[in-house]
């Protein structure tokens, strides 16, 4: 170890070695992230490897659904469902996550076993083993990095909180991100005007998203969340690109961005819809 160190820093340094320990790769995911008052997340619930930075932004996926729930429970509105809904939804993901990181650790030693130690030389067999790398990296590097759907794309499949479409959805893709507003998934992002996307419009509860040429009236959702006592607002967009990218002339999110449900028209089981997504 000190050798190598000394070969990577390639300038003499004082210092003084204290400790070398062995790294162990290690895959793993927990078979409940909740029992009863106690709650998981993060490292404590899916270990991963520093490739890709998958466990760092897991965790804060963790961090932020089981926050505002949380929040819900403790401000009265939130119903016996949403704490239960935290492994329902963030498990898949740690699963999901934890496969891709490994993965993207496999396709690195592919293309590192490429290496040949004439690579450099300029011969016939240096330009052949150059040519080769290349052609592996240019495969197996961006299953190191290339991880944008994993982080951007994922969706909770068949959660209680959600409300339910025909069919399996779009498919989960690891390297890329494909913006969709099938219920589960987040809320792609888009802008409003320059500076501003339509993120930056949404508040800390539920949003209606009205995007199409009409304005249907909302009042009997409001009154519905109202009932619950659960925090709900319209937000108005001009028809534009945010219709053009999101498909649906209404779209309602939760206090985490996610949707919970779309449509061409406004659902007429107001209450019963209030109440699937605030988990009662």
């Amino acid at each position: 170890m000190p050798t190598m160190f000394e070969k990577i820093v390639g300038t003499p340094v004082d210092y003084e070695t204290l400790h070398v320990g062995r790294w162990t790769q290690r895959l793993m995911l927990a078979t409940h992230y909740f029992d009863r008052r106690v709650f998981i997340a993060g490292d404590a619930c899916h270990l991963v490897i520093p490739t890709g930075g998958l466990g760092y932004n897991t965790g804060v996926g963790d961090a932020i659904d089981i926050s505002w729930k949380l929040a819900a429970v403790l401000d009265g509105w939130g119903g016996p469902k949403l704490l239960t809904s935290y492994e329902a939804e963030r498990r898949q993901v740690g699963a999901r996550n934890v496969v891709a990181s490994g993965r993207g650790n496999t396709g690195r030693k592919v293309w590192r076993d490429a290496y040949r130690p004439w690579i450099e030389d300029d011969t016939p067999d240096g330009e052949a083993a150059r040519r080769h790398l290349l052609h592996v990296a240019s495969v197996e590097a961006h299953k190191s990095a290339g991880v944008v759907g994993a982080e951007l794309g994922y969706r909770y499949v068949d959660s209680p909180i959600i409300c339910r479409e025909p069919g399996a959805g779009p498919p989960h893709e690891i390297e890329r991100y494909v913006p969709t507003t099938w219920p589960g998934a987040r809320l792609p992002h888009v802008w409003l005007e320059p500076g501003l996307s339509i993120h930056d419009c949404i508040g800390d509860g539920y949003t209606l998203l009205r995007l199409g040429k009409g304005r249907a009236d909302a009042s009997a959702l409001d009154a519905a969340f109202t009932t619950i006592g659960a925090p709900f607002a319209v937000l108005d967009v001009e028809p534009g690109a945010p219709r053009d990218v999101y498909g649906f002339d209404y779209i309602l999110v939760r206090p985490d961005l996610h949707i919970v449900w779309r449509g061409n028209r406004l659902p007429e089981g107001t209450h019963a819809l209030a109440r699937v997504v605030t988990g009662h």
